[in-house]
């Protein structure tokens, strides 16, 4: 896999895929999501923040994936990814099978591709201002485009906090991608479509990590 950082190609080879949930520092944010997810009938997590350990193989950069029923969507999240001992923030969407869900986050989470963006910024370069980053998504539902999340990564852990966190639970490994956690629904209700848009824009530098793709609903066998 081959990233770009700052103009530059780097090659990277995840050996290991975490999605961390309910990462929010303002806890009334958590339980928002929390209560989203229990609207179509997630249990509440055993523990907060939860880590997921995925399949590396989830990960894409392809401008499209495909998944089996159309009750899926992406989450805009920053994610971190460390290269021979370097992290990088990038974005990722951490795209779900809702029906799924109900039954077990983790497999509704395995069974679905990972977008990640292939435009990087150095962590240490924007480590400082982190909490000022701005991230926003949007879904593209029979052609019209709407937003669907929007905040700062100031409303999660910060990077060292989270791995700390998964060091501690005995997740840490060499080349792994972290997902940071993702924002609320801006309407309280997931929205499916045929297009997943997100972006996170550092307002001091005026640049931006951008993330497209379309996505495929397969033919199902099993509906006749």
């Amino acid at each position: 896999m081959t990233i770009n950082v700052d103009g530059r190609t780097i090659e990277a080879d995840p050996k290991r895929l975490l999605i961390a949930g309910y990462t929010g520092k303002d806890q009334e944010s958590v339980k928002k999501h929390i209560d989203e997810l229990k609207e179509i009938g997630v249990p509440a997590p055993p523990q907060i923040p939860m880590i997921y350990d995925l399949s590396t193989n989830l990960i894409t950069t392809s401008p499209s994936i495909s998944v089996i029923q159309e009750s899926s969507s992406g989450e805009a999240e920053a994610i971190i990814m460390s290269v021979k001992g370097k992290w990088y923030l990038g974005l990722g969407s951490d795209h779900t099978d809702r029906e799924l869900e109900t039954v077990s986050i983790q497999k509704s989470k395995q069974v679905c591709s990972k977008p990640i963006s292939t435009q990087f910024w150095s962590l240490d370069d924007v480590e400082d201002r982190w909490d000022d980053i701005e991230m926003r998504s949007w879904m593209v539902v029979d052609g019209v485009k709407k937003e669907y999340q929007a905040g700062k990564l100031g409303e999660f852990l910060n990077p060292k906090e989270l791995l700390e966190i998964i060091e501690e639970r005995g997740y840490s490994g060499e080349n792994m991608v972290v997902f940071c956690g993702t924002l609320p629904i801006k309407s309280g209700e997931f929205i499916y479509g045929e297009a997943f848009s997100a972006e996170l824009y550092d307002r001091l530098t005026d640049s931006k990590i951008q993330l497209n793709y379309q996505v495929h609903i397969l033919t199902d066998a099993e509906v006749v």
